[in-house]
């Protein structure tokens, strides 16, 4: 078993707070940046809304995973178990899209982003697209000494768990609600 997280269902508001929270770890913002260019960046997780059913979608860590399977530059690889995207490899083919059982895969632009005049540098002739998918947070966790990913931190629901390789399940304690004498003495 590798590290994952899971949903809970029936308690997801399809609020979109852990698609923000995603946007603001991978581009060192913070949330209300994040919510600011929500449109134009891409999120490793995503909200699924029907009539009858909301659930936050993610990589599963599949064991031997048709994503790393696919790739024809070896640009995702599974190591000790987890998946990894060595984004210099990937060339947008778009094969792990087609196989990834969850749909846990989208591209996005790195590189400079273009500018109106008509000087354009290396960086921004080089720009292309690359397939991202969720890493659980591992390098903001590593730099914010944080044990659960953003968007576990993020959900007010607390519909995201995270279990552990050995099978341990993490959540975060329930939000508090605020009475009212508290909202109101913040407000002075």
């Amino acid at each position: 078993m590798h590290e994952h997280i899971q949903v809970i269902a029936d308690k997801c508001r399809a609020c979109r707070r852990c698609e923000v929270a995603c946007i603001a770890a991978h581009h060192n913002m913070t949330f209300k940046e994040a919510m600011k260019h929500r449109d134009e960046l891409v999120s490793r997780v995503h909200v699924v809304k029907t009539d009858n059913f909301k659930a936050s979608v993610r990589c599963h860590q599949c064991d031997n995973a048709p994503c790393c399977n696919v790739c024809p530059t070896g640009a995702l690889q599974q190591e000790e178990g987890r998946i990894i995207v060595r984004v210099q490899f990937c060339v947008a083919c778009k094969m792990c899209l087609a196989v990834c059982p969850y749909g846990a895969i989208s591209l996005e632009n790195i590189g400079m982003p273009h500018v109106d005049d008509d000087s354009e540098t290396m960086a921004q002739r080089s720009r292309r697209e690359v397939a991202v998918r969720c890493d659980m947070c591992q390098v903001w966790r590593e730099q914010n000494g944080k044990k659960v990913t953003a968007c576990m931190e993020a959900c007010p629901a607390r519909a995201l768990f995270m279990i552990e390789p050995d099978g341990t399940v993490v959540e975060l304690p329930p939000l508090e609600k605020k009475t009212a004498v508290e909202a109101a003495a913040k407000t002075f």
